[in-house]
């Protein structure tokens, strides 16, 4: 009978239903398997990973970009020293790192991840030295075995079901085993936590950590509306040590927001078109070159094409390097922070600091960064075979799919005569409006429309103006040149913006005066509205700037100035130059989306079909108006119920955090500290505490049922491999029989796994959505919800359901019905899926592992998906910077998993602790070398992962312990009585004490997982004191090379219990003193200095008093940091000159920064990204056709309102786009993590 029509097996369940109930439960499909099957899947995954070890080995020296980016694609201070050559060198830094560096370089999360698998070491090493030698001879030795009518083979004959009923006195070991089992791990797990905490406080309060704004501010969510001004806020939260230093009033910018989010995908998709435009210029005039040469008989040989293309390439690196053309920049990025400062320092004048031409200073790209046009050289034709060739010169080179590459010289330009094309070249040069100074403006369109002096009849300001040398001025387009230099470009532009600031206050306001309360005990209350304030935001003194701007309404009462001239919509009244090569019909098109664009994509053969350029500069325009209008204009914006407050002191924040705020119930709380400003999820911000509630309850009930649930649809994929038994089951899908044999083999072999792989990618993004629609407020709480939710799913469905003997519905019906049934269940299930979980841990072991390691998704990434979608230099770059990251609430729980099934086996089958430490100690080498050299991570719990991770092992703790009560209550001896009711008996004790032992854990230390003691203070001013004299810490003294960081902080808390003995000895002599001389105590005690609380007060609150020491070297220091891009990037070292090119002398931490330039950044740094969002460049690569000159020039006239550039940007020899710098709106700020 053919596999179509195929029936039922005998035996097997007769609907769907009961398939879908039973088609996912194959743990105990492995039930005693033979030890020769075991060793042959070893086998196998042993030559998995040594082939992959192999490969990794060869090709990582070859592809530092994805095998060692750290060591110079990040700033210099989160770079690692490249790893030595060599077969196995590679591993000496990987053990080495000390603990400080690894915490300073990669944060806590990734430290505490890998303390985490030492953890489990930890745990299982010492066990599997006890519990093996005396377990596996007690199940072995004198077992059932096939006697008896016992058919127990394979490696069964080492677990718990093995030991005969005449020998059930031997039960005690594993009861004894399994209480050590419970009490080891329980000390592990205390001791970790003490550790924990005391590591995690001491980078708390290291000097560095405490110059972060997000280290003394605190988010505070549910105000009341009388308390949602500046002024109450301040009065209510002043009275913490230190006052308060500067406070964020939240306003609801949603429809702001949604605005942003459309203006970038319009830019995005406007910048990808136009790049395609100039490309297929490109390629049709290369295709029309061809073509005429083979009309002629002139056709080139291989060695002509060969030197025509290195030609084209010298010519694109040319002009990628000449500087570019830009308009319509409103001068908002600032690219430097000395230009942050200077603009800081010019307010309340709103004229940009002069920037030198378009050869800007821009440090975080340096000097002598070259462009693309070689390297992997024609990689895409053959990925595999072409391997060894890629390899070739990688650290010199990037794919030119990547578009970035650095020659030890300059490509040089062909001499005039050798130029091939329709005459023009980045040699030419044109005068801009009559200026002195040259400008890179292409001759193709000067010649038709002369110089360009704006549209005619533009009564609009030009988006910028040049002073040439001469003292003549121009406007329209400007070229990106050295000799030219923008005069006053904000005041002059129509439409430009300068956020205000929420909450600035006129000179000599005395924000943070203290003392008006008239009476001592008056508690703090919120002063009634008047004229000069409006919700927090106070009016501006001068009445010009209260008085509406003319241009913000037209004479039909539109709400917003025009965007764009409609008489040069569609390239009205001009021949561009792109007609030339293209007819209309090769532009891009696309479909306006029938829906509001916001949520509705762009559907084929749905909507009206436009032409995408056209369309998407009209949208930019008026967007681009619309949002710096409203970014003038927070006031007419709605005010959130939250807010954020900035202290002078760590532990005010902290103290904040815990203390009541209000008298009713939910008001002004969560309250949160430790926030990144990058990582705040404003679209949550105005949840009320009844809608967290209400949510949370939702997403809890769906979570759930997905948990259950989920093995459904997976059952399902499994089905969909038996397309004969389906039908049968199905009659109306009868229909599938009829396809042909192909194609009913290509569904069963290729749709299910991809059905599979798909639903697990779609699970983690269905519970980010879920914690994020719950009301979570940071990206990082985001994680930790999914870090419980994953953990849950990937437990129940990985570990419970796959050794569930019978269906999920019958079992939960019977757990309901008998709740007391749970150890008996477990009991019967659990010991037949042993030897599922030993092939699981040897997939886990040697294929995961071995795959993390070689990097299987960067290679494919790099090698195929970049050349097919990386069509812009923008994707380029950005692939080239932005280093893989890893999402930990999707990360931790897999590791947990594991471990919870080596608890839960430990006695049942305590083989499987073999694979438990396999599995570890591979995964922890091979995510410490990729922590070290590949994976960037820019934002952090702070450790709070590690903790959740620590209590979710309980529940394999727990699981083993009702397993072991149930497996003793079914244990019968040879007459068929219980044998084993004692030692259930005392299982149950032990999970009740384990029980109440979590709780106490918690209870002691949970405080202390998530804020700061007062009684660090001290310590920490004075370390604070200690950095800003010598710019190193207490900590960093106390560690010698050599040194554990665990160790020093270990050594430093029993020095301070010695201390608190000598203190209390002293003090009771000291009371024996007073007894027998009678005098007043007080004049006995020690004299003390003034804690931090009086210090404080002392202190000016507008100012951090105790950096002063430090201001003035930080001054110079940052004047260094501010010019070393000056220096030449070919002069240092090979390996490190595209990191350094992209980040050399940018100050990446805070502590680079003076503390008035720490305070100019933060001013603005926990404001709306809405607020803070700035007008996109649109980045398109110049070419030889005067294409995307032309285009720039035509956009120009459209609309002023479009930022579009081609600086630094080319076109190759192969028509590929090629970059030598960063985007022109890129700026070093965003780079320093505040």
């Amino acid at each position: 009978m053919s596999a179509t029509s195929a029936s039922p097996p005998q035996g097997s369940p007769s609907n769907l239903a009961g398939a879908l109930d039973q088609g996912n439960f194959k743990g105990q499909s492995q039930k005693g398997s033979s030890l020769q099957s075991f060793l042959a899947s070893l086998a196998v995954a042993a030559l998995i990973f040594t082939v992959e070890f192999i490969l990794f080995i060869i090709i990582k020296g070859r592809f530092s970009r994805i095998y060692q980016p750290r060591t110079f694609l990040v700033p210099e201070k989160e770079r690692t020293k490249a790893p030595p050559q060599g077969f196995l060198s590679w591993l000496l830094p990987v053990f080495k790192t000390s603990n400080s560096d690894f915490i300073q370089k990669c944060g806590l999360d990734a430290y505490f991840f890998l303390r985490y698998l030492r953890t489990l070491l930890k745990i299982f090493v010492p066990l599997a030295f006890v519990i093996l030698p005396a377990l596996l001879p007690l199940n072995k030795i004198g077992g059932k075995g096939t006697q008896n009518g016992y058919n127990v083979t394979g490696l069964d004959q080492l677990s718990w079901g093995n030991v005969s009923p005449s020998k059930t006195n031997r039960y005690w070991a594993h009861l004894l085993l399994a209480i050590l089992v419970v009490a080891y791990t329980c000390f592990i797990f205390f001791d970790e936590l003490r550790g924990y905490i005391r590591l995690r406080q001491a980078y708390l309060t290291s000097p560095q950590h405490r110059l972060r704004a997000s280290a003394t501010t605190v988010l505070v969510t549910a105000i009341p509306r009388k308390w949602l001004s500046v002024e109450a806020l301040e009065g209510l939260y002043d009275v913490f040590p230190g006052g308060i230093r500067n406070i964020w009033i939240n306003r609801n910018f949603d429809d702001l927001s949604d605005k942003v989010k459309l203006r970038d995908k319009y830019a995005l998709e406007l910048e990808s078109a136009e790049t395609e435009l100039i490309k297929k210029a490109k390629k049709a005039q290369m295709k029309r070159a061809e073509a005429e040469a083979k009309r002629s008989g002139q056709r080139k040989s291989k060695a002509e094409r060969k030197k025509q293309i290195e030609m084209d390439d010298a010519r694109g690196a040319q002009m990628a390097q000449s500087g570019g053309t830009a308009a319509g920049n409103p001068h908002q990025v600032r690219h430097t922070l000395r230009e942050a400062i200077k603009d800081q320092d010019d307010s309340p004048s709103e004229h940009s600091p002069t920037r030198e031409g378009g050869n800007s200073s821009i440090p975080i790209l340096g000097a002598g960064l070259e462009t693309v046009g070689h390297g992997f050289e024609r990689l895409g034709q053959n990925v595999l075979g072409g391997l060894r060739k890629a390899g070739k010169g990688f650290d010199e080179r990037l794919n030119p799919a990547q578009g970035l590459v650095l020659d030890e010289s300059p490509p040089s330009l062909p001499a005039k005569d050798d130029l091939v094309g329709d005459g023009v070249g980045p040699g030419y040069r044109a005068k801009v409006g009559g200026a002195a100074g040259e400008s890179d403006v292409h001759p193709a369109y000067r010649a038709a429309h002369g110089d360009f002096s704006g549209p005619p009849n533009d009564t609009q300001a030009s988006p910028t103006n040049t002073l040439s040398p001469t003292g003549q001025s121009g406007t329209g387009v400007v070229a990106a040149d050295s000799h030219t230099t923008p005069l006053d470009p904000r005041a002059q532009i129509d439409g430009a913006n300068d956020s205000i600031e929420e909450g600035k206050l006129q000179p000599g306001w005395k924000f943070w005066s203290k003392g008006r309360r008239n009476s001592r005990y008056a508690i703090p209350s919120p002063q009634p509205k008047t004229k000069d304030r409006q919700d927090g935001y106070f009016k501006d003194a001068n009445p010009k700037n209260q008085t509406e701007d003319a241009d913000s309404t037209t004479e039909d009462g539109m709400p917003y100035p025009t965007a764009f001239e409609e008489r040069f919509d569609n390239d009205k009244g001009r021949d561009p130059v792109w007609k030339k090569y293209l007819k209309p019909s090769d532009r891009e098109t696309m479909r306006i989306p029938i829906f509001k664009p916001t949520w509705c994509p762009s559907l084929p053969l749905i909507g009206k079909k436009v032409d995408k350029i056209y369309y998407c500069r009209r949208e930019l325009a008026r967007l681009n108006v619309e949002i710096e209008r409203d970014q003038k204009r927070p006031e007419d914006f709605p005010l959130m119920n939250s807010a954020f407050i900035q202290f002078n002191h760590q532990v005010a924040a902290h103290m904040a955090c815990q203390a009541v705020s209000h008298h009713i119930p939910k008001q002004m709380g969560p309250r949160l500290v430790e926030i990144a400003p990058d990582d705040v999820l404003w679209d949550n911000m105005s949840l009320k505490w009844w809608e967290r509630y209400v949510r949370g309850s939702i997403v809890t009930l769906v979570i759930g049922a997905l948990v259950v649930g989920w093995a459904f649809p997976v059952a399902f994929t499994g089905l969909l491999s038996q397309l004969g038994y389906l039908t049968a089951l199905l009659p109306w899908l009868a229909w599938i029989n009829k396809l042909p044999a192909s194609v009913i083999g290509l569904i069963q072999g290729v749709l299910p796994p991809a059905l599979l792989a798909l639903l697990m990618i779609l699970l983690p993004i269905i519970l980010r959505s879920l914690a994020s629609l719950a009301g979570a407020l940071t990206g990082m709480s985001v994680e930790l919800a999914v870090q419980n939710s994953y953990f849950a799913f990937v437990f129940v469905q990985i570990t419970l359901i796959v050794s569930i003997s019978s269906g999920i519905t019958k079992t939960i019906q019977g757990i309901l019905d008998n709740p007391s049934t749970i150890p008996q269940v477990l009991a019967t299930s659990l010991p037949g899926a042993s030897n599922y979980f030993f092939s699981y841990m040897i997939l886990q072991a040697f294929s995961v592992s071995a795959g993390a390691l070689v990097q299987i998704g960067g290679l494919f990434n790099w090698f195929i998906v970049a050349p097919i979608f990386d069509n812009t230099a923008r994707k380029k770059w950005e692939r080239s910077v932005n280093l893989p990251t890893v999402k930990w609430g999707t990360f931790f729980p897999i590791y947990t998993n594991l471990a919870c099934i080596g608890l839960i086996y430990s006695v049942i089958s305590p083989f499987i602790m073999v694979f438990n430490i396999i599995t570890f100690s591979l995964f922890w080498v091979v995510y410490r070398y990729n922590t070290l050299y590949v994976t960037r991570f820019r934002f952090d719990t702070k450790g709070l992962l590690f903790p959740r991770a620590i209590n979710q092992l309980f529940t394999g703790l727990y699981v083993m312990e009702l397993a072991l009560i149930g497996l003793f209550f079914l244990v019968r001896d040879s007459d068929g009585k219980a044998a084993c009711s004692p030692q259930a008996i005392i299982m149950i004790v032990v999970a009740i004490l384990t029980i109440i032992f979590q709780y106490l854990l918690n209870e002691a230390f949970g405080p202390l997982f998530n804020y700061l003691p007062i009684t660090l203070e001290d310590d920490a001013v004075e370390r604070d004191a200690e950095f800003s004299r010598a710019q190193f810490t207490r900590l960093n003294q106390d560690e010698k090379d050599g040194d554990d960081l665990q160790d020093v902080l270990a050594e430093r808390e029993r020095r301070e219990r010695q201390e608190d003995r000598e203190a209390e000895e002293y003090e009771l002599q000291q009371i024996e003193a007073r007894r027998k001389s009678r005098l007043d105590p007080r004049s006995h005690l020690p004299a003390t200095r003034a804690s931090w609380v009086e210090r404080s007060k002392r202190r000016k609150t507008s100012d951090f008093g105790h950096y002063s020491a430090s201001a003035q070297r930080k001054n110079t220091s940052s004047n260094n940091v501010e010019h070393a891009f000056d220096k030449d990037v070919e002069t240092q070292g090979r390996d490190h000159r595209i990191g350094d090119a992209f980040f050399q002398g940018i100050p990446d931490t805070i502590e680079d920064l003076s503390p008035e330039q720490r305070d100019t950044l933060v001013q603005k740094a926990f404001q709306h990204q809405a607020l803070r969002a700035k007008r996109p460049a649109i980045w398109i690569p110049r070419d030889d056709l005067g294409v995307c000159d032309d285009e720039i020039f035509g956009m120009n006239k459209f609309s002023k309102h479009i930022w579009i550039s081609n600086e630094h940007a080319a076109l190759d020899g192969a028509g590929r786009a090629v970059y030598w710098r960063s985007p022109p709106d890129f700026s070093e700020i965003d780079v320093i993590e505040l």
